[in-house]
């Protein structure tokens, strides 16, 4: 029996705020020029909302990305999140301190976006569950409730705030699962008792894990009423960036395949297409993915390394896990070749420049 344990962080949580706040201006600059250059990062502590780095886009004297615009991309954060009204801080009201070097990418720079602008290595993976799109089970199942409360939440936006986590914790008895908890841990208005939380919360949750049953997750829908923890800590009316401080490119673990399998290296978020650590990860992926239709077994593991300079990746090294769980590698000939995995070749075959990846983010992963 093996067991899995995943989690789910929702947009309003302090971290995620940061990540979508940085991820839109990655949108915005490459909307507008396909080549620019991105990196940039988003702290967040109660009205206050940080912003830093460097945004080269356009041509010309000026950057195609404004400080305006970027000021009000952290309002429109807030807002889609479901602050203002009831629950600090409302959007109008931050405090947004920018120190963003804007300004247009030159043509010395925009010769070699081709080229890995720092080191950095990358895991892709792929399990044989199509049932949980070859992600992890817990993850998926972590992701999947997390989507499905944070879309209820907003019909009840009087009653629930927007800042939660979900904690997925099950054993798989060959193809059979069991829980041992499934922790939910949701802001929530004053005067709104763990009676009525139970009584509101305990249907959406009971619907989303039918839905996984439907999917083929045998055992996800007999959850027992002792395993499900709601609010464990007690009141949860403080959230938000007033409850906690945030910080973009921490949530690495939600954004790849949660905490069973190997990150790799660098975040995702607030990072140009263009950077390894996006378009490496995508392409790593995809192979995990392409592996294991081809040559079959219980999950595919891809780790690609790229040092300064390169345009595609110097170390590329993939494995095989059998239904026993033991690890064969997969020989070089089984790769592609060393086009494939160029910097530009992602980027133009996965169309990541014109792909807007926050939705990916705010739903839970990338992949």
């Amino acid at each position: 029996m093996k067991s899995h344990i995943a989690e789910f962080v929702s947009p309003g949580h302090p971290d995620r705020l940061a990540d979508a706040v940085v991820e839109s201006i990655v949108d915005l600059a490459v909307g507008r020029d396909s080549d620019a250059l991105v990196g940039v990062e988003c702290a967040v502590h109660t009205d206050h909302v940080f912003i830093d780095g460097r945004v080269a886009a356009g041509v010309g004297d000026a950057c195609v990305v404004r400080h305006d615009e970027i000021d009000e991309i952290a309002r429109s954060v807030y807002r889609d999140a479901g602050y203002g009204g009831i629950w600090i801080h409302a959007p109008e009201k931050l405090k947004v301190i920018q120190n963003v070097c804007l300004e247009p990418l030159s043509d010395e720079e925009r010769a070699i976006r081709n080229l890995s602008d720092d080191q950095n290595v990358v895991t892709g993976y792929a399990c044989n569950n199509p049932e949980t799109d070859y992600l992890p089970p817990a993850h998926f199942v972590a992701n999947y409730i997390g989507r499905k409360v944070d879309a209820w939440r907003r019909t009840v936006p009087d009653k629930f705030g927007p800042d939660f986590k979900v904690l997925v914790h099950l054993d798989d008895a060959g193809g059979r699962y069991h829980w041992r908890r499934l922790t939910l841990s949701i802001q929530h208005r004053a005067g709104v008792f763990a009676a009525e939380q139970h009584e509101l919360v305990m249907p959406v949750v009971r619907g989303a894990l039918a839905e996984l049953e439907a999917r083929g997750l045998s055992g996800v829908s007999d959850l027992p009423l002792d395993d499900f923890v709601l609010n464990g800590a007690g009141d949860f009316i403080v959230g938000g960036p007033e409850g906690d401080n945030g910080l973009s490119g921490k949530k690495l673990a939600v954004d790849f395949y949660g905490p069973e399998v190997p990150i790799g290296g660098g975040a995702i978020c607030g990072k140009d297409p263009h950077k390894v650590d996006v378009a490496g990860a995508f392409r790593a992926r995809e192979l995990a993915l392409r592996l294991l239709n081809e040559l079959g077994g219980n999950a595919v593991t891809v780790r690609l390394g790229w040092t300064p300079g390169d345009a595609a990746p110097a170390f590329r090294e993939a494995e095989s896990v059998d239904s026993i769980g033991l690890a064969h590698p997969i020989p070089p000939a089984a790769l592609p070749p060393e086009d494939w995995f160029r910097i530009d070749s992602i980027v133009a075959d996965l169309h990541l420049t014109s792909l807007p990846r926050r939705n990916r983010v705010l739903s839970g992963y990338f992949f």
